[in-house]
């Protein structure tokens, strides 16, 4: 496509339209130092409009340079008439073959490009071309992060969220995929222990006739969230014992039972007592822990002492 490089005032260019935005990032330190020092070494694509300008490529070097109190600019001129669908394809191009993209620019790329290209295979053909995946199913995934709410989009681009966990998180009803990816990030929870709090708050509404809402949106909830008091650490902790309890609530009711009893025994911390897994079986172990036959016989003689006590019978027959 042709074009002409000229020098254009910042004040004539239409930054409010994003129509051919891909980019993510709306400024950044390491390029507003590069503009700074360097000046742009690759100058904007623009679209003539009206008495402005339209950006097609180049909305995160046009914001360092605003950024910087920069008044105009150098920048490449495309025709007046330049039809959207080659305006598109400079974007994806000027961006992709620039850079590596992340998977919600990719998501942005592809859903631009799929206004020109409707049907899959061609969509395929067109994105590799261009420098974007072509597997079919995966532009699928793709598509649709561009469709979930800015949050979890910048959730994905923060790295707090996958893009399986942020297409599940899309799916949930009204603002609780917002909630939940702000919950992710402010508590930096890795992958397993989102879904660890994602299954149980679903189960629990399931089962309660909820809404994950609901679930979320909990005085207990906001009262582990807002404590003052407590780190992160602390508060994922109680968060996660707390949606267990609600979940689980004879599990969780054993489990404090056992531990009350297990404390009775006064074990020395050489000698611990397992229950069965979940509480769903029959079968108890112990470990013993020792350095010699002495120590060995010594630990033996206190677990038959227990054998034949109150106390390990009620933990037995208690379950």
């Amino acid at each position: 496509m042709p074009y002409a490089e000229h020098r254009v005032s910042l004040k004539q260019i239409h930054l409010g339209d994003e129509t051919f935005r891909i980019s993510t990032d709306a400024s950044g330190d390491v390029l507003m130092r590069s503009v700074r020092r360097m000046g742009l070494i690759h100058p904007p694509i623009l679209r003539p409009c009206g008495a402005g300008f339209v950006v097609v490529s180049g909305f995160r070097r046009l914001a360092a340079c605003r950024a910087l109190g920069i008044a105009d600019i150098p920048a490449r001129l495309l025709g007046s008439d330049a039809p959207d669908a080659e305006c598109i394809e400079m974007a994806i191009a000027d961006n992709s073959f620039q850079r590596q993209l992340n998977s919600i620019e990719i998501s942005r790329g592809l859903r631009l490009l799929s206004t020109i290209y409707p049907d899959v295979r061609s969509l395929s053909a067109a994105a590799l071309d261009l420098g974007l995946p072509d597997n079919p199913a995966m532009i699928g995934k793709l598509l649709l992060l561009s469709g979930l709410p800015r949050e979890i989009q910048d959730g994905v681009v923060s790295e707090v969220l996958s893009m399986p966990m942020a297409l599940e998180l899309g799916q949930l009803d009204g603002s609780a995929g917002v909630v939940l990816t702000e919950l992710f990030g402010y508590l930096k929870l890795g992958l397993n222990k989102q879904r660890e709090i994602l299954t149980l708050i679903q189960e629990i509404a399931h089962r309660d006739h909820l809404s994950v809402g609901d679930v979320l949106n909990t005085a207990d909830t906001r009262n582990i969230v807002n404590h003052e008091k407590w780190d992160r650490s602390r508060k994922t902790v109680l968060l996660r014992e707390y949606l267990k309890r609600r979940r689980y609530p004879r599990i969780t009711s054993y489990e404090a039972n056992f531990e009350n009893q297990r404390q009775s025994l006064n074990l020395e911390p050489a000698v611990t007592l397992t229950p069965p897994r979940d509480f769903e079986g029959e079968t108890f172990s112990f470990h013993i822990q020792f350095s010699n036959t002495e120590e060995l016989q010594q630990r033996l003689f206190r677990i038959q002492e227990i054998s034949s006590g109150s106390v390990l019978e009620c933990i037995l027959t208690g379950l």
